[in-house]
């Protein structure tokens, strides 16, 4: 390989990476936060380092609520698990739920249902060290791959 050669593979490696920055790493990265997120809704917990249970529904424990079935988070419609999306920008993601009552159930906040009821925490979306690790992973596999095709 010539001098001129390897500075035009730095060259086309230097806008590969810049693409990756900018649009390809938002784009996966959020794709496993969005994944992540709905599947502590799916345990009915959230992970961090180990699974953290949530408190169960009260629908749960009676025989003949219809809902029974479904999971603490979880309708037949599953409108909070659908509304986990993403949103990217260059080098940036940014993961959101656009229901009103989201952060009522992520942060266990005043449900308006009557005075003094508060709901309680059933965190789904936060900063996880299982999901920092997957999103390293992520990122170090792209660099990796685009280091050496």
């Amino acid at each position: 390989m010539t001098p001129e050669q390897f500075k035009n593979l730095l060259k086309t490696k230097q806008n590969e990476l810049k693409q990756a920055y900018a649009r390809t790493l938002p784009i996966k990265v959020g794709t496993e936060a969005v994944n992540f997120f709905r599947d502590n809704i799916r345990k009915e917990g959230f992970v961090d380092s180990k699974l953290e249970k949530w408190k169960p529904a009260k629908r749960k424990s009676n025989p003949r609520h219809p809902d029974r079935a479904y999971g603490t988070l979880l309708s037949r419609r599953s409108v909070l698990y659908r509304s986990i999306n993403k949103r990217t920008s260059p080098g940036k993601v940014t993961i959101y739920s656009d229901v009103p009552y989201a952060a009522v159930h992520n942060e266990g906040l005043r449900a308006g249902r009557g005075k003094g009821f508060t709901m309680p925490r059933r965190q789904f979306i936060g900063e996880s060290r299982e999901l920092t690790q997957k999103i390293r992973e992520t990122i170090e596999n792209e660099i990796g791959r685009i280091l050496k095709g």
